[in-house]
Formats: structure tokens, sequence, C-alpha cells
């Protein structure tokens, strides 16, 4: 398997990942709270790059169980329902609706990947399920692969990064392969990195530049929502302009995500409890 790292969308033309298999990551927040999104029966979720396109997609849709989601500079955009939380996007506040969300990082890479043939969006908290995802696929490993980090602001990011570095590592051992293969500069950087920070999740995620950001905003709980390896085991698809499917591999998560009279709400964590999940670095 081959498999190419961009570690941020900027430069990037869309054109590039035309027919391709891409996984977009975007760890603080986006990909994390697009699969709490999806697990609470999120109809849709439609990621444009603009406040004006994602006002203008409500405008011409003129639908009560359409809802605007985003932020910037990691605030909730004013007159915007739902932000960039993960815990904002409850049962209540998105099941059976179509979110229209716009971000900072992670909505501008999605876009980036609307030509692509598939598209997971994948973080820490589904990292297992979207390699069972990619395993899915038919010659997946004779094929190439393109991880497209959201980054922060056009710039690296030290959480995607670290994100896909744990992503090569797993489909490696899942195919028998190893770092001899035919792996991008990039995608050995990325494994470097993994193998440096991926010890500890939850401390590279609050000591990286985004993760220094939202504490200062309030945002605790998110980050170590975002830290919770394999939390959520359901990979959401991105398919043209919207994301619509989702690959659930949990008996538990299919019953909690398919039948009304089941599905229990999203709490946060503790943040006293000590006990942070840390990913074995191999």
């Amino acid at each position: 398997m081959r498999i190419t790292v961009y570690f941020s969308p900027n430069h990037l033309d869309e054109l590039e990942l035309r027919d391709k298999t891409v996984v977009v990551i975007d760890v603080l927040r986006a990909s994390t709270t697009i699969t709490y999104a999806m697990r609470a029966g999120a109809r849709e979720i439609i990621p444009v790059e603009t406040v004006a396109q994602a006002m203008k997609i409500v405008g011409n849709l003129h639908s009560t169980s359409t809802v605007l989601c985003g932020e910037r500079g990691g605030k909730r955009i004013e007159g915007f329902t739902l932000g960039n939380s993960p815990f904002e996007y409850t049962e209540e506040a998105v099941r059976g609706k179509a979110l229209i969300l716009t971000t900072t990082n992670g909505a501008v890479a999605l876009t980036k990947a609307k030509y692509a043939r598939q598209c997971f969006v994948s973080s820490f908290v589904n990292l297992s399920a979207t390699v069972e995802a990619l395993s899915m696929i038919e010659g997946i490993a004779s094929e190439h692969l393109f991880i497209l980090c959201s980054g922060r602001e056009d710039d690296f990011s030290l959480e995607d990064a670290t994100c896909a570095g744990m992503l090569i590592t797993r489909l490696l051992a899942r195919f028998g392969q190893n770092d001899s293969e035919p792996l991008s500069d990039s995608a050995r950087a990325a494994l470097s990195i993994y193998q440096h920070y991926g010890s500890d999740i939850y401390r590279t995620l609050r000591e990286s530049d985004h993760g220094q950001h939202l504490l200062e905003l309030g945002f605790e709980a998110d980050i170590l929502a975002a830290s919770q390896l394999d939390s959520v085991p359901l990979v959401p698809l991105l398919e043209q302009m919207a994301i619509k499917k989702k690959l659930v591999f949990s008996d538990t998560m299919r019953v909690l995500t398919e039948d009304d009279r089941q599905i229990t709400g999203l709490r946060k964590p503790e943040l006293s409890v000590p006990a942070i999940r840390r990913a074995e670095v191999a």
C-alpha cells in the first residue's frame, strides 16, 4: 500500500484527490464532532468553507430540519445554532436533521476531498473503525491511500500528524507490511511523529498549539473526549458534497444508532478521572 500524507489542505487542488481513496483527519475538533453527530443520528452533514456558503445553503433549503453549525477561532459563529464542540451534538439537537457545518480547518479539508472516490472522516475516537473500513475496500492493499490532515489555519498541527501516524502504523500491521513499503516522505514523517508523541494522546492534544488555544477557551472536556481512542466505533463517509452514510463496527453501536428507543445521550467525561486511554506505541 502506498500512502501519502498531506499535513494541511493549503495549496492542495481538490482535483488531485479525484477518484482517490482519502482519509480526512481533524482531531481538534471537526472529525471528532462529525463522528459524534453521526452517532447521535444526524441525517446528513454538509461541510462548507465559508459562513456565506452556509447561509446560502440554509436559505435555499427553507427547512426547519436544517441546522447551522460552525466556529471561527474555536468559538461558535454568531447566529449559528451549534458550534464545534462534540457535546453540543446531542440526539435532541441533531437527530434526523441536516447540519450545515463550517469550521476553520476541518470543513475546509473535507471540501478538498469532495471529488474523492471514497472519503472517510477519522480521528482518535474512531481510528480502529477507520482501519476496518479501509480493509473492506477490495484491492486496497495495492492502492494509493491519501491521508489529509486539516492542520491549523493552513499550517501543521501536531495532533493530526500524530493521528495520521497511528493510522499508518495500524494499516501496516493489518496488511502485514512494514515501513519499507512505498511510503511517501510525509507518511514516514507521520510515523516518526506518532512514535515520539503517541504514547500519551491526551497530553499531546493538551500541549499542542490548538489544544492550548482550546484550553484558553474552556474546552478541556473536548480535548479529553478527542483523546479517547476508539470510543465511537463508526466511520462517517463523505460522498461528493455531503456526509450521509456511516459504517458501524460495533453491534452495540448498531443498536444504538438504529433503534430510537435505545439511543443514549453522550455525556462529558469527568475531567477528574486520571485514567486516560493511551495508545500503545508500536
